[in-house]
């Protein structure tokens, strides 16, 4: 994957991130008993709405007006965090911190600092194929109950559901949408700070203004690039 723009999550950070999935249902109409049966199409798409970011320094706004330029609209692309804090499969079963770590041979980095880690390792078993509805996960480092989780991977975002089986440590659910991109066996899985590659709803959504005050805050919205998932599938 090319290089994709990540949302600076620590430094332009929203009081609420609402994640959710878009169902594309179709209906034909109400029948003769009143009622209005409606189908599934697809496994539908994420949108994502950051409610409420914080823009009260010059590093938040220098930094939300970069990130405006350079999607230059809603053509542009970037992985935003869809939170998930409060239901990721933390083996302590509470949320935790990222782990920090050196070097294979125990050295930092040159100015001291450490790599971080996700404090959640579980990877995929087996190849997950595009367009399939279900996966295969072994938990190495984490909580046993994958279902009604989100994750990602190459910043495709999914969200789990039914339990299929379990044996051991490997669990197979279901999860929507369907799968954007092939995910290889023995794949890292992100359940710590999931992405979701999106665009701007509107080719507006980073506008904003001064104020006296200096302080602002603002709300985004972006919804999943789901053509781009549709060409690579196609290439």
């Amino acid at each position: 994957m090319a290089n994709i723009l990540v949302w600076p999550h620590r430094l332009l950070l929203p009081r609420e991130c609402e994640a959710r999935l878009v169902p594309f249902t179709r209906s034909g109409g109400r029948t003769l008993g009143g009622t209005r049966p409606s189908y599934r199409t697809d496994m539908g798409h994420w949108r994502i709405d950051l409610k409420d970011v914080e823009l009260d320094t010059i590093a938040h706004r220098r930094t939300w007006d970069a990130i405006d330029t350079i999607l230059g609209g809603s053509s542009g692309q970037i992985a935003v965090p869809a939170w998930a804090l409060d239901t990721a499969p933390y083996a302590s079963g509470a949320e935790e911190s990222d782990i920090l770590v050196s070097h294979s041979d125990g050295t930092p980095f040159s100015d001291g600092s450490l790599y971080e880690q996700s404090p959640i390792s579980i990877v995929s078993s087996g190849t997950t194929v595009i367009g399939a509805t279900e996966i295969s996960m072994t938990i190495i480092n984490g909580f046993a109950d994958l279902s009604g989780v989100r994750f990602s991977y190459n910043h495709a975002l999914y969200k789990t559901g039914q339990v299929t089986s379990i044996s051991g440590d490997t669990w197979t659910v279901r999860v929507s949408p369907s799968i954007r991109a092939q995910i290889p066996t023995g794949s890292d899985l992100e359940f710590h700070r999931p992405t979701c590659l999106c665009n701007l709803l509107e080719d507006t959504g980073m506008r904003r203004a001064a104020n006296s005050q200096r302080f602002e805050r603002r709300t985004v919205s972006f919804v999943e690039d789901t053509k781009y998932w549709s060409d690579m599938a196609a290439s």
